[in-house]
């Protein structure tokens, strides 16, 4: 039996509070309505750790929105490039295939195989760094965050410059159409964007398809559809779009939220700037403490169950609350402290087993390199304003983050 809504908690992740400071929102639902049925979003939101933990290995829970029959007819029919990357996502893919594709690309995304590119990772965000003002007052969210990431996976990627718009358009709309129950005017609004990136990806898989390059990605994956069947098309176009997506929606607001929390406890960043190695653990930390989701994780019921008393219907949204979770004093005795030096096995914030994020390591690169080389820069920074935050749907995303660069 579905439970009663409690009427003195509502969530309301599009609150300015929750925007500004989730957390003490998240702890009184974690406390008093752990399991708690959303209305807007048609299903359950799990707060506490263990249901987090549980859930996400849960077989009876799927990736896939649509539980294998595929997306409506005339979803296909009216917006044919959406329905291409959805329906040979790595996400949506059946198991068989999912191994398939994750056998294939691994290898290439491993952190040695990655190591590879961290002179041309460096030498693009040093170059990002040299555009920004040594002093003064500026939004490192638009000039930096939002800039360097898509210049990295478009460099990895051998991609030329001058897409990075665009790029940035289609991640933002893809990872926005998770959200179950969007509404059509909003889903309609989206689909001119999919298009675009779509007729971009498969512009740029041509012409690596006609002069690919020695020791790059992008031609690995081209070849890797071309011999022997390895890799269709519609996966191909569908790998390299969440490549994109991976390599730089989520770097952006990592590298804003890192620098954010940096900033808000000094004694951290003093310990980063007296060990840059460091920086690895300030990224993984700021995923831990500071996330950026608003609803959480969605998964969807591929059959009847029951968990923990609380009934679950085929084809019902579950929604993980990741930031609620890694905030759990069962998780961690002090999860309210931000520490850069923590160390946690498995980095949880990035997935398990099969559906680990394939992009963790250059993700993880990235972050090092831009925290690191942004301080390095800045000796002497503060904050100038709290951040402004936009309207994703999906993501608590900074639009804006004031910071005051001071003369050394």
């Amino acid at each position: 039996m579905q439970q009663p809504v409690d009427p003195q908690l509502v969530f309301d992740p599009m609150d300015p509070e929750f925007m500004k400071d989730p957390y003490p929102i998240l702890t009184r639902f974690r406390e008093r309505s752990p399991a708690h049925f959303w209305p807007p979003g048609h299903g359950y939101i799990f707060f506490r750790y263990r249901d987090y933990n549980a859930l996400m290995r849960e077989p009876r829970l799927s990736h896939d929105p649509t539980l294998g029959v595929g997306l409506p007819a005339e979803i296909k029919a009216a917006f044919p490039d959406y329905a291409a990357f959805t329906e040979s996502s790595l996400f949506t893919l059946e198991p068989a295939s999912h191994a398939r594709i994750r056998k294939l690309v691994n290898p290439l995304l491993t952190p040695r195989a990655i190591e590879i590119h961290r002179p041309l990772v460096e030498q693009l965000i040093r170059q990002q760094l040299d555009q920004l003002p040594q002093e003064g007052i500026f939004d490192v969210a638009t000039l930096f965050s939002r800039r360097y990431p898509v210049r990295v996976i478009a460099g990895v990627l051998h991609i030329p410059p001058g897409h990075e718009d665009t790029f940035v358009a289609f991640a933002d709309a893809l990872i926005a159409l998770v959200m179950p129950g969007l509404p059509q005017d909003v889903f309609v609004g989206y689909m001119p964007t999919i298009s675009r990136g779509a007729a971009l990806l498969r512009e740029l898989i041509a012409e690596r398809r006609a002069a690919p390059i020695e020791g790059d990605l992008f031609s690995m994956l081209v070849h890797a559809c071309d011999a022997d069947d390895r890799l269709s098309e519609a996966e191909l176009f569908s790998l390299i779009g969440a490549l994109i997506v991976g390599g730089s929606d989520t770097t952006v607001s990592l590298t804003s939220y890192a620098i954010y929390e940096l900033l808000r406890h000094p004694d951290q960043l003093a310990r980063l700037r007296a060990d840059g190695g460091l920086a690895r653990g300030a990224a993984d930390e700021t995923l831990r403490y500071n996330g950026f989701g608003r609803a959480g994780l969605v998964r969807f019921v591929a059959e009847d169950f029951v968990y923990e008393g609380v009934q679950l219907h085929r084809g019902q949204p579950v929604y993980l609350q990741m930031m609620s979770a890694f905030r759990d004093p069962e998780f961690l005795a002090d999860a309210d402290t931000y520490d850069i030096g923590r160390q946690i096995a498995g980095s949880p914030w990035f997935g398990w087993g099969p559906h680990f994020c394939v992009g963790a390591s250059l993700a993880r690169m990235e972050a090092e390199l831009a925290l690191r080389l942004f301080f390095a820069r800045y000796p002497a920074i503060e904050l100038a304003a709290e951040p402004v935050y936009g309207h994703h749907p999906m993501l608590r995303d900074m639009a804006q983050l004031q910071v005051r660069a001071l003369a050394s």
